[in-house]
């Protein structure tokens, strides 16, 4: 509701308590509406959080299995030799499977496949989770923020329908008090 439909109504007789009432009820509105994109932006960010750390687990699942068969192999990967590396890269290559990306992890970049082609070797697999970690923390510093804007929005309409209230006990009171002055 704009100033100039206030002052019309204003010029035209119309109840200030209607009037009262009306613009209460466009503040309540507008704050609800409000609260609705806080509350979407939240889910947002816990949506791209899970993705994360779903990516995050099969990395993790990934480089344990990894290690197994590399133990099971009698690959020393301490050593650095080159048939040691050799053959971790062969159970990098057996052991490498993919998924489907959906649109929130396609949005992240997050590859459909554990673990990534450039990926071989487990010092790459530890620089992939760290990485993926660090963005897991940035995103989760972001979701925080997006959760103290939700609970200051939602405390913002408790105060719209506060004062709702007491615009509507001061009315019923005045309407009462007028009533019992004409009754006598």
């Amino acid at each position: 509701m704009s100033e100039r439909d206030i002052k019309s109504m204003i010029s035209e007789g119309t109840d200030i308590n209607a009037l009262v009432q009306e613009v209460l009820r466009e503040a309540y509105l507008q704050v609800t509406e409000d609260l609705r994109r806080y509350a979407e932006k939240v889910k947002y960010y816990n949506q791209m959080k899970k993705a994360i750390r779903e990516y995050l687990s099969s990395l993790r699942d990934f480089k344990a299995k990894a290690i197994s068969a590399a133990h099971r192999r009698n690959i020393n990967l301490c050593s650095g030799a080159t048939n040691d590396v050799a053959a971790l890269h062969e159970i990098f290559a057996e052991s490498a499977r993919s998924y489907d990306v959906g649109p929130i992890e396609h949005e992240l970049c997050i590859p459909n496949r554990v673990p990534p082609d450039e990926v071989n070797s487990l010092a790459q697999l530890d620089n992939e989770i760290a990485r993926w970690e660090e963005k897991l923390n940035s995103i989760g510093d972001d979701a925080q923020l997006a959760n103290v804007d939700l609970q200051n929005i939602l405390q913002k309409q408790q105060q719209v329908l506060q004062m709702l209230s007491n615009v509507s006990k001061i009315t019923h009171d005045t309407a009462m008090e007028i009533i019992r002055k004409i009754g006598g």
